[in-house]
C-alpha cells in the first residue's frame, strides 16, 4: 500500500516560496528585535555613564571638602597633641573643636567633640545598578576599568574615615573639664596618633582622586560642579570659620 502525501493547492514550488516568505518574515521579525534590544541596551549604557560620573563627582566633592578642612584639622590636632604632651596628668581644661554647634542639625551633632571632621557616605548606586543589569558590558573596557579603581579609591577613603571616627570618639574627655591621669594621657596621645595617620591618608588619597576625575568629568556642566564647590565651602565656612581653605583648582581642569 502507497502512502500519498497530499500536493499543495499550488504545487509545491508555490508552497516552497510561501515557506521562504513566512522564514523570511520571521528572520525579519527577530532581526528587528534585536536591533531593539541592541538600542535598548545602549541607551541604557549611555544613562549608566552618565549616572555614574555625576556618582564620581560627587566622590569628588567630598574629596575637595577633606582638603579644605585640612587647616581645621590638623589644628586642632596639633594642639591637642602639643598640649596633652605637656600634661602631667589632674585637672584637664576642655579643648572642643571649634565647630557652630548651632548650625547643624542637633540629630547629627548632639555633642561636643575634641574633633570633628566631615563624614560623607561613599555612595555606589549608579556603579552597582550598573553592574547588576549588564549596562557595563557595553562601555569601553577602558572606562569600566577606569571607573572601577575611582570606586575602590573611594572605598578605601571610606575605611579610612572609619578608622578616624573610631579614634576620634576615644578623644571625647578632650572636650570637657575633667580629671585626666597618666595611663589616660598616654592612650589618648595614640588615638590622636591613629587619627592623625588617618587623616593624612585620607589627604593622600583625596589629592589622587581629585587628579584621576578631572579628564573623566570633563562632559558635566561646569557651571553646576563649580556652584556645588562653592555651597560646599560656604556651609563648611560656617561651621568651622576662617580655617577652611580656598581651593583652587587646576588651571587644566578649569579649561577642560
Amino acid at each position: 500500500m502507497r502512502l500519498h502525501l497530499p500536493k499543495p493547492l499550488h504545487g509545491w514550488r508555490a508552497f516552497a516560496g510561501e515557506v521562504g516568505i513566512v522564514v523570511l518574515g520571521v528572520l525579519i521579525a527577530l532581526g528587528a528585535g534585536q536591533v531593539v534590544q541592541t538600542i535598548h541596551d545602549r541607551q541604557a549604557a549611555a544613562h549608566a555613564s552618565v549616572s555614574i560620573k555625576w556618582e564620581l563627582a560627587r566622590q569628588r566633592l567630598d574629596a575637595l571638602e577633606r582638603l579644605a578642612v585640612q587647616p581645621c584639622l590638623t589644628g586642632q590636632l596639633n594642639r591637642l597633641s602639643a598640649r596633652l604632651a605637656a600634661f602631667r596628668g589632674g585637672e584637664w581644661a576642655a579643648m572642643p573643636m571649634n565647630v557652630a554647634q548651632a548650625s547643624v542639625n542637633s540629630s547629627q551633632w548632639s555633642t561636643v567633640q575634641a574633633y570633628r571632621a566631615p563624614e560623607r557616605l561613599r555612595v555606589s548606586e549608579a556603579w552597582q545598578t550598573a553592574r547588576s543589569n549588564g549596562s557595563l558590558n557595553y562601555l569601553p573596557d577602558a572606562t569600566v576599568s577606569a571607573d572601577a579603581e575611582l570606586y575602590n579609591r573611594g572605598e578605601r577613603i571610606r575605611l579610612l574615615q572609619a578608622q578616624e571616627s573610631d579614634a576620634a570618639a576615644e578623644l571625647a574627655p578632650l572636650a570637657l573639664d575633667g580629671p585626666i591621669d597618666v595611663a589616660t594621657r598616654a592612650s589618648l596621645l595614640g588615638e590622636i596618633a591613629k587619627v592623625d595617620h588617618a587623616n593624612a591618608v585620607m589627604v593622600y588619597e583625596a589629592k589622587a582622586l581629585i587628579a584621576e576625575l578631572g579628564p573623566l568629568l570633563r562632559d558635566l556642566p561646569r557651571q553646576e560642579i563649580d556652584r556645588q564647590v562653592v555651597q560646599m565651602l560656604a556651609v563648611e565656612r560656617k561651621l568651622r570659620g576662617s580655617c577652611v581653605l580656598d581651593l583652587k583648582l587646576p588651571d587644566e581642569e578649569r579649561r577642560s
